[in-house]
């Protein structure tokens, strides 16, 4: 990988670190911006440099660092009831990425978002998956804490994602 490449890999771990530090507690699970961070990296980066750049975050997070909501690390963070939104992150990148490296035209914004709102879908989706899997709790519980209250929010970071990552990744040039 070229050192341009690696730099900018290195910066979007960083603003997805940031964006984790914005944290709502709202019981079990917080609002946060990590998925905006994960978006805009895929929607900037493409899928390869935004699923490394991802890679570095959750290993950051895995290690102990305290990258991930409520500032907090470790692998207890995987493995807890909140795991399965972390886990998440790599397939949104990666989808949300190749998206972004195909799109074009002027449909560009709308094919992007659409793939943002997608992946929303899928953070919530394996994170109340895991969620039940870890609490034993039932579908319906897990969808009304882990799915229900964070889909709208999510897909309004992909909104923004989109439209931001798209203007960043013109100016980036890449």
């Amino acid at each position: 990988m070229k050192t341009k490449n690696l730099i900018i890999c290195a910066m979007m771990a960083a603003v997805m670190c940031v964006c984790s530090m914005f944290t709502i507690p709202a019981g079990i699970v917080s609002v946060t911006l990590s998925v905006f961070g994960v978006l805009l990296s895929a929607v900037i980066l493409g899928w390869r440099r935004a699923a490394v750049a991802t890679a570095v975050f959750i290993l950051l997070g895995a290690v102990g660092l305290p990258v991930f909501s409520g500032m907090r690390g470790g692998l207890s963070m995987l493995a807890g009831p909140t795991g399965g939104y972390i886990y998440s992150y790599i397939p949104m990148a990666i989808i949300t990425g190749l998206a972004s490296d195909k799109a074009k035209g002027r449909l560009r914004f709308l094919i992007v978002f659409a793939v943002c709102a997608l992946s929303a879908v899928i953070c919530d989706g394996l994170g109340a998956l895991h969620y039940m899997l870890v609490t034993k709790a039932d579908f319906w519980a897990a969808f009304a804490a882990c799915f229900a209250p964070f889909i709208l929010l999510d897909c309004g970071k992909g909104l923004a994602a989109a439209a931001l990552g798209i203007k960043v990744r013109k100016i980036l040039k890449i």
